[in-house]
């Protein structure tokens, strides 16, 4: 039966509700029964004739061993190495009556009506390197033994209170256990009143109302630790979930403090497993986000990606240099709150003045700017009908400064840069512009032999030419033929006759000049067959194309050129230009050009020339040491705000080194949303603002789940009193203490009610699991309205 406590229900994703029940208790507990029936008839004496029947039968279930099986899930992972240091470890039970069929007292008597708060036989006991003395190192090793072993006594040892009547199964079956010195097991066991409050039912039910994967309906058992890991140094811990049927003794003992080092308490290890705790030097996610987001003032950074903006210097401007308005019609230098002005509108668009020698030898500064701009960039002019053959096309002049804008050129040179040093994509191009050129001269001749008319489909269904000799027929008929073949062979006027070689090279010029025109605006089915015939090479040169537009292979100094355009510890937004992506790619798919018919072809037939691939147009940028520290960190865009946002897609996300994220959106979103990963449903406290522990609130009354914003316990607090000391000295274990107005438990009861919360006047085990869930942390982004920039919503990271 379930225990009568209102469920809560956790947040959970589409498709599914997850609610939380104070336990499931079954109706009788596991173990060996007897049941004895008698009758008798009134006033009538039977004598021996009705004898007694006896039938004996067992409730089984798990013992001293548990088949991996029914473990569904441990929280931290196994072997795992991060952050744990705010994180209650936790063990998912397959089965949710487990954990009450049996009791800490020894077994073996029935029991009707069992009561509600007694406590489960179950407990999860995180111990640190150096605690265990079997286990030094926190491996998560335990001891074979039998059952019949485990219960046999020993001097200096304890063990459960099981009579062998009531082992289940064989006593010589093996089981793994761990002795824990008396003295660690009593700062670290939960006190017995507060076994039942660490132990939960979680029922995940589908939601038809939403849409989404269904995920398979059930009931789980979830059993938590009372202990926090060290929040300051990096410690190996192991979990180990032991059985406590029989140990009401020793439990006593503990509650009383009497427990000391000389005496071993010997348990069933039902299951183990072993973690690193490395807390994070920057406060983790929380206080690294922040730090993105504000400065030492709690003022909001600039989240553009350019230099900082330099401030007004005080007293009379510094001269800025200019041309000379005795040549150049310009201003003269000297102070000018225009040209600063100027200066500062380019730097604030994220350029930069890099230096730049002009091609008479001169040295000057030219201003730069790579794919990644703090506002939107302008864009890149229609391309020569021979398309971008050279930087130099893209440079761009500012005859008032006497200064160029090289951003675009730049990109162009990167890109062919690229292409040569690739020499598979080289060859894959010039192949594919060989065999352009072969096809299309094939093809010329043969739609000058083609049959005029179109056959007609034979009666009966015969079918027609096939499609290529269709499509010749077609091209014979409309003159496209005669069009096609005289461009790429005849040649010119007869009238004089000049040398062979001249005339070869006049020959050659008339029939490019006439294939040119001609490719300007091919027919689609020209453009289909030859794409047909082409489309290995096409594919392969396409995809090279495609990321190199997602910035694949772009030197990094291309996209960020100056270090104090991305500090250390930083986040960045920006906008993508793809004016420059455009001659990135131009300089690159230009590698194999080498001529205007080559340039023609490619820009009439090649597939890459379409831009039918998706290009990024924003994104964001992160230097810090959160990238190594959760690589599965998640930056998600979104268009709209609130209920009616929905999300962007992301193109490219790709940790660059260590400390450096680069993530590229399809499109500029409104709202961008960094989130922790996703790790399944976890428990344990939050950090503070100034790095202290707390437990932020959640509604207990309907929606119940959903956070009390701001809210925290305590108020304006830490954590610390209500924490117990671990072996080591260290408030680290929960103080829930239930039947005491000074422990964790009435704490959060008094705390909640007085916002409002009716529901947790009665907070039992499902209501402090709620209140311990550790959703993934996020921080939102809004871009403002001026639309150059994202600030912080709320300026706090919100769990």
């Amino acid at each position: 039966m379930t225990s009568p406590t209102s469920p809560h229900t956790t947040p959970s994703g589409p498709g599914y509700r997850i609610r939380l029940l104070d336990a499931r208790l079954p109706a009788v507990d596991a173990g060996r029964y007897l049941i004895t029936a008698t009758q008798h008839v009134e006033s009538l004496d039977t004598g021996d004739y009705l004898h007694p029947v006896e039938q004996r039968f067992d409730v089984r279930a798990p013992q001293f061993a548990l088949a991996p099986e029914r473990v569904h899930a441990v929280g931290p992972a196994p072997g795992s190495r991060a952050d744990h240091s705010s994180t209650l470890a936790h063990l998912t039970l397959a089965d949710p009556l487990l954990p009450w069929l049996r009791a800490p007292a020894a077994p073996g008597g029935f029991r009707a009506g069992r009561p509600d708060d007694e406590a489960p036989w179950l407990a999860l006991l995180v111990l640190a390197a150096g605690e265990l003395p079997d286990d030094p190192r926190a491996d998560a090793l335990t001891t074979g033994r039998t059952a019949g072993e485990l219960l046999a006594d020993e001097n200096g040892v304890r063990h459960p209170l099981i009579d062998p009547g009531q082992i289940e199964g064989d006593a010589t079956a093996p089981c793994r256990t761990v002795d824990i010195p008396g003295d660690v097991f009593q700062r670290l066991v939960p006190r017995t009143d507060e076994l039942r409050q660490l132990v939960h039912v979680r029922r995940v039910e589908t939601d038809t109302g939403l849409r989404g994967e269904r995920l398979a309906e059930g009931s789980y058992a979830v059993v938590l630790s009372a202990r926090l890991p060290d929040p300051a140094a990096e410690t190996r811990y192991c979990a180990h979930l032991v059985a406590l049927e029989g140990c009401a003794g020793i439990l006593a003992d503990a509650d009383a403090g009497t427990l000391t080092g000389d005496v071993r308490i010997r348990l069933a290890a039902l299951h183990s497993w072993s973690f690193t705790s490395v807390p994070a030097p920057g406060g983790g996610f929380p206080g690294r986000v922040r730090h993105f987001l504000f400065d030492e003032r709690d003022q909001p950074r600039d989240l553009a990606l350019r230099l900082p903006v330099p401030a007004p210097a005080p007293g009379p401007e510094a001269a800025v240099p200019r041309p000379d308005p005795d040549t150049t019609g310009a201003p003269a230098p000297g102070p000018d709150s225009a040209t600063r002005a100027t200066a500062l509108t380019r730097l604030r668009s994220g350029r930069l003045p890099l230096a730049h020698e002009v091609e008479t030898g001169e040295e000057t500064f030219a201003w730069y700017r790579g794919p990644l701009t703090a506002e939107p960039a302008r864009p890149l002019p229609a391309a020569p009908d021979t398309g971008w053959r050279g930087a130099d096309q893209l440079l761009v002049y500012e005859p008032a400064w006497g200064v160029y804008d090289a951003s675009r050129a730049a990109a162009w040179s990167t890109g062919r840069a690229l292409a040569l040093a690739d020499a598979d994509f080289t060859a894959v191009l010039t192949a594919w512009h060989t065999r352009a050129r072969a096809h299309t001269a094939r093809l010329a001749q043969r739609l000058a032999t083609a049959p005029a008319p179109a056959r007609a489909a034979a009666p009966g269904g015969v079918p027609g030419p096939r499609p290529l000799g269709a499509l010749l027929e077609g091209y014979a008929a409309d003159g496209s033929a005669a069009r096609l073949l005289d461009a790429a062979t005849r040649t010119g006027p007869a009238a004089a006759r000049p040398a062979p070689a001249a005339r070869r090279r006049a020959r050659d010029r008339d029939r490019t000049g006439r294939l040119t025109a001609l490719l300007a605006d091919p027919p689609p089915a020209l453009r289909a067959a030859v794409a047909d015939r082409l489309a290995p090479e096409a594919a392969a040169a396409g995809a090279w194309l495609a990321r190199l537009k997602l910035l694949h292979g772009v030197p990094f100094p291309c996209l960020v050129p100056d270090e104090r355009m991305l500090p250390e510890e930083s986040l960045r937004t920006f906008y993508v230009d793809p004016g420059w992506l455009d001659a990135l790619a131009a300089g690159a798919a230009g590698v194999a050009v080498t001529g205007e018919s080559d340039a023609a072809l490619a820009r009439a037939l090649a597939p890459w020339a379409g831009d039918t691939d998706p290009v990024p147009r924003a994104g964001v940028l992160i230097r810090s040491a959160l990238v190594h520290e959760c690589p599965g960190l998640l930056v998600r865009p979104w268009r709209g705000h609130g209920e009616d946002r929905h999300p962007l897609a992301v193109l490219r996300q790709e940790a660059l080194a260590a400390d450096v994220l680069l993530v590229l959106f399809d499109e500029v979103p409104d709202e961008v949303e960094l989130a922790e990963p996703p790790e399944g449903l976890s428990f344990g406290v939050d950090t503070g603002p100034s790095g202290e522990r707390v437990i932020t609130l959640r509604r207990t009354d309907a929606p119940a789940g959903r956070e009390l914003d701001g809210q925290a316990f305590p108020a304006g607090g830490d954590l610390t009193p209500w924490l117990r000391a671990d072996p080591a000295g260290r408030p680290a274990v929960l103080d829930l203490r239930p039947a005491e107005d000074s422990g964790l438990l009435a704490g959060l009861r008094e705390r909640l009610t007085g916002l409002g919360q009716t529901a947790a006047a009665e907070l039992g085990p499902a209501g402090l699991a709620l209140q311990l869930v550790n959703a993934p942390r996020r921080q939102l982004l809004t871009r403002a309205a001026a639309g150059d920039r994202h600030t912080p919503t709320e300026g706090r990271t919100a769990p």
